[in-house]
């Protein structure tokens, strides 16, 4: 596992330039990394022969001074005693440095923390219960859940943990719009003098941006660009593959998400992320566009007719009945077979081309919800969709690398995305699933 990394490493080096802006106050430059180019160019601000960015404001005081200078000295240094960035209401946020101590309120968050050695900082608190994910969480799916969004948050409880930092569950970007704002303003309210940290940890898209700033928020900027490094080189190597394909050789699919029934994932969300770079078309594109209220959204009800109308040629679906596991948790796929033959068994659906030809799949939630992992979740679909194009691509060791990031071992083990053409025994299931790796 360590060789992969370092052979991918060598390849992708920390110090390449990533394609991402940091938005850390002190960059001025508006790159990817606070250093001693943006020192110059905050001089170069200074003498007139450089436009101000709003980045250069280093210590956020609506000022570029010598002070500013100062400030990047101490990130590049790593001594400042505060540090502001940009969230993902685009809101500019400070938190004191260090932070020894965060309370990761997140779905996805949490990982984020993981991937860069910052694991030790996070608090025995959780938002969502995490007590069924025991393999994946180790112990953290042991610690006592808060909730995760207002009103439904243990504020007491984690005010009793003095964190320096709450990690919200504001990280998506369903979240960024008026709705998401005054659930922000409640976690404001109700833990005051706490800073916030609300960063997008689940579009592929925004992910190694996202890693930077927490790695400049951490104190763990290496580690922050190495995962974003392997991250972006590995999205834009499943993005190079589906670019190629003609749009009309991609199939015309739709994504069952959170529950099963006529709720599809829209264009714009991670979900759909995973599907176009799989080389796939999202039928829900044809009714929700960009402008529309509904874009992004995991779960948009459509009328069974037009379901019929649109004969989706693959249905996939990431939901799993909560009394089942899949995933990293167990090897059984009798969860995700239910799934799909909840699916496969809707009688006013029996004509439809993606269920008489058995293409109806479950693909585990964990690969396509976020934390980085979506571009692997796509490496799996696109090998399902495209075998051709996707001969090359190897989802289990870009698994075995993504999991090598983390502190603790964890096998890249479990039920994913099983085939499930046909009828199979759990046996069988098993079988098909182990071929996979």
């Amino acid at each position: 596992m360590m060789i992969s990394l370092c052979i991918l490493f060598f390849a992708v080096s920390p110090a390449d330039a990533l394609d991402v802006r940091l938005d850390v106050f002190g960059n001025a430059n508006l790159d990817d990394i606070i250093d001693e180019e943006d020192i110059a160019y905050v001089k170069d601000i200074m003498k007139g022969s450089a436009e101000t960015t709003e980045l250069a404001d280093a210590n956020y005081d609506q000022e570029v001074d010598e002070e500013d200078i100062a400030q990047i000295e101490r990130i590049i240094n790593g001594t400042e005693s505060s540090l502001t960035f940009i969230d993902i209401f685009g809101d500019a946020e400070t938190v004191n440095k260090p932070i020894n101590h965060v309370a990761a309120l997140g779905y996805i968050g949490p990982q984020l923390l993981r991937l860069i050695g910052a694991e030790d900082r996070m608090l025995p608190v959780v938002g969502p219960d995490y007590s069924n994910y025991p393999v994946f969480w180790g112990e953290i799916s042991q610690w006592h859940s808060a909730g995760n969004t207002p009103p439904d948050v243990d504020f007491e409880y984690v005010l009793s943990l003095s964190p320096d930092a709450v990690q919200t569950n504001l990280e998506f970007l369903n979240y960024a719009n008026d709705a998401g704002r005054k659930m922000k303003e409640e976690f404001h309210r109700n833990l005051p003098g706490i800073p916030l940290i609300c960063l997008n940890a689940r579009e592929p898209e925004h992910t190694s941006a996202t890693v930077l700033i927490y790695g400049y928020i951490f104190d763990e900027e290496e580690k922050a660009r190495d995962f974003a490094a392997w991250h972006q080189e590995t999205y834009n190597r499943i993005k190079r593959i589906s670019d190629q394909i003609p749009e009309e050789d991609k199939p015309e699919v739709l994504f069952n998400s959170h529950e099963l029934g006529t709720k599809y994932t829209a264009g714009g969300s991670r979900y759909d992320q995973s599907l176009k770079l799989a080389g796939a078309r999202n039928l829900i594109d044809k009714i929700v566009k960009e402008d529309s209220p509904f874009y992004g959204k995991t779960s948009v009800d459509v009328e069974p007719e037009w379901v019929m109308e649109q004969n989706p040629e693959y249905i996939f679906t990431s939901y799993l009945n909560p009394n089942s596991n899949a995933g990293f948790e167990t090897e059984d796929v009798s969860g995700a077979a239910e799934s799909v033959q909840a699916i496969s068994n809707q009688t006013e659906f029996s004509e439809l081309d993606a269920i008489k030809n058995g293409n109806v799949y479950y693909i585990d939630n964990f690969l396509v919800g976020g934390g980085g992992l979506n571009p692997i979740g796509a490496a799996y679909l696109g090998k399902l969709l495209h075998p051709e194009e996707f001969e090359e691509i190897k989802p289990d060791e870009l698994l075995r690398e993504y999991l090598a990031f983390y502190s603790t071992e964890t096998e890249p083990k479990g039920v994913f995305l099983p085939e499930q053409r046909g009828t199979y025994s759990p046996l069988e299931f098993i079988l098909l699933l182990m071929s996979h790796f």
